[in-house]
């Protein structure tokens, strides 16, 4: 399987995620360059050349773990963005609901391994040029939404600047999530953020 491949779903997706999470806590507790395929045949449970079947490389594993996570959020970010017509509302919903599956990754005893894989990518071109590829899809979902948007905005010059704002957002409540902020703080926090994008709206939010 090459390293740009989509996940194909011949593994059943608990598994799948479980594979995922096992396989990055090996490359964090022995580094990314250390860390061999059979290290992680050996925590996950499967034989070398079941799992050399399914990734043929250490690099495809990893690359393929990081398309996993960062589509499983943004996909549904941008399922949600599309419920609501305006701007504050689908920004506030998906904030939201991406806080909501953080928690529940955490409830569920999962590990959120977004930025950490983000991390691995710095050691490995070829990683780092895929996160940055998905990260440019991520912005680019909260851009369209604001540009389908934008007579909702004082400025609509401003709307790469809210992008920005947003992704800082997002990856602020990544971080609050996973060092065990309390969920009701969060949301509120949420509505704290919002009030930059409703002093820049010609009705001020909500």
């Amino acid at each position: 399987m090459s390293s740009d491949e989509p996940v194909k779903p011949d593994i059943p997706i608990p598994e799948l995620e479980s594979l995922f999470d096992t396989s990055i806590r090996v490359f964090l507790e022995k580094g990314i360059k250390a860390a061999t395929m059979k290290d992680v045949s050996e925590a996950v449970g499967v034989s070398l050349a079941a799992l050399e079947g399914r990734f043929t490389s250490k690099q495809g594993l990893v690359v393929a773990a990081l398309s996993w996570y960062y589509l499983k959020y943004s996909q549904q970010m941008q399922s949600v963005m599309a419920l609501h017509s305006d701007i504050y509302s689908a920004m506030q919903a998906a904030f939201m609901e991406f806080t909501e599956l953080c928690c529940d990754e955490i409830k569920a005893e999962k590990g959120l391994f977004w930025l950490t894989l983000i991390d691995l990518g710095y050691v490995d071109k070829e990683l780092w040029e895929q996160f940055q590829g998905l990260q440019f899809n991520w912005e680019d979902q909260i851009r369209d939404k604001l540009v389908q948007c934008q007579n909702e905005l004082k400025d609509p010059g401003e709307i790469e600047l809210l992008t920005g704002y947003f992704m800082l957002i997002f990856e602020g409540l990544y971080e609050m999530v996973k060092f065990g902020m309390p969920e009701e703080k969060i949301f509120k926090l949420i509505e704290v953020s919002l009030e930059a994008l409703g002093s820049r709206m010609k009705t001020g939010g909500r």
